[in-house]
């Protein structure tokens, strides 16, 4: 048994002795990649990273996808700030060797990247990237909901794995601009009435989940009377701490949120309910964790409601709830261009890739404490 065990290691150091290195690799895909490669050795210190790291996947966008790229605000941003290039491509690199069978045998698999700048992710571990499989292809989600499809796998090199991809991957913006991005807008006009802007946007490791527009206009009756106090209660209750949550990791069962009472998880015929209100669009990665989009507003007051499945909306959680013309909370945002026109559309979202603050985290953890309500006090001294 030793014998066959020292002679399959041998066999596999000479398989990796006969692969390509980086720089070969670069060279003989120029058709493909000879953009990646400029930028990349444009950062000495980037690429000798790579070309001296093993057992890491390299996520390549193809010269299209840079051509796209040279088109948006973007590209601008990347050759006058070498920080944030180094954070782009760090954040285009797995740690770890997922060849197409790996990543085809599960139908989303959470990945960890190499972006671990404070000033560009503010979560424990690196900033991660989300595989989904469909009809036997793949793709990764990144910030703001933006797909990249693999179009060429396992380009083996010597230190792991390259797979072309169609798009580049967008940095997970903070919390404000990933709703402006996916015109999420009553949330953020609450967020912002309420006082809770900056602590939404530096408290490491949240999971958020996000009502819509016609979630906040359903109750827009009732939103003139909470005052900033009472509005900050309920956004604390759409909000879990110290818990990065993905979908793949959603189960039955009750969580605490931030405003101290529990929210009811159920899963049913493959929807997830949050208490009575649906996720309607999942994994949205932003730079301290995750959100979620729900269709109902949550009520710390009613946190029996139950879901009806069969219900194209959530039935609205608050007693005596009715809609108002316009979306509350939305005078004076203004929403980018480009942005979505509803948190559900499908494709890209462009989202702005401002630095969150660095170090802020324990700050953040003081403020939410008081500003979400007197249970945050305990969770945030778990954080």
């Amino acid at each position: 048994m030793q014998l066959r065990h020292l002679t399959l290691l041998a066999a596999a150091k000479a398989v990796a002795a006969q692969a390509p290195t980086l720089a070969e690799v670069l060279a003989a895909q120029s058709e493909t990649l000879s953009s990646l490669t400029t930028w990349v050795q444009s950062q000495q210190a980037v690429y000798s990273l790579l070309a001296g790291a093993e057992d890491i996947t390299i996520l390549a966008p193809s010269n299209k996808a840079f051509e796209e790229l040279a088109n948006s605000p973007l590209a601008s941003q990347l050759t006058s700030d070498p920080n944030f290039l180094t954070a782009f491509l760090s954040y285009h690199v797995l740690n770890g060797t997922y060849y197409a069978s790996n990543l085809t045998s599960s139908p989303q698999l959470v990945l960890p990247t190499l972006l671990d700048l404070a000033n560009y992710e503010n979560v424990t571990g690196p900033q991660k990237v989300i595989s989904r499989v469909s009809d036997g292809g793949v793709s990764f989600l990144s910030g703001g909901g933006s797909l990249s499809t693999v179009q060429t796998a396992n380009v083996n090199y010597t230190g792991g794995t390259i797979h072309v991809i169609d798009s580049v991957l967008n940095l997970p913006a903070n919390v404000t601009n990933t709703l402006l991005a996916a015109n999420l807008t009553a949330t953020l006009g609450a967020v912002r009435q309420a006082g809770v802007e900056d602590v939404l946007n530096t408290t490491p490791d949240l999971t958020v989940f996000v009502p819509t527009n016609d979630a906040f206009a359903a109750i827009g009756n009732l939103v003139s009377g909470l005052t900033a106090e009472q509005l900050g209660g309920i956004l604390g209750y759409h909000v879990i701490p110290g818990k990065v949550v993905y979908s793949s990791d959603i189960a039955d069962g009750s969580v605490a949120t931030l405003e101290g009472s529990n929210l009811n998880i159920r899963v049913q015929d493959g929807n997830v309910f949050v208490n009575s209100a649906k996720v309607i669009a999942a994994d949205i990665l932003i730079a301290n964790g995750v959100a979620h989009v729900i269709d109902g507003v949550l009520n710390p007051d009613n946190a029996s409601a139950q879901p009806n499945p069969t219900a194209s909306t959530a039935s609205p959680a608050f007693s005596g709830a009715s809609s108002t013309d316009g979306v509350p909370f939305t005078s004076g945002i203004a929403v980018p261009p480009a942005a979505t026109a509803s948190a559900t559309s499908s494709g890209s979202s462009p989202v702005s890739t401002e630095p969150v603050a660095g170090g802020q985290g324990k700050v953040a953890a003081i403020g939410a404490a008081a500003l979400f309500g007197a249970g945050a006090v305990a969770l945030m001294n778990q954080l």
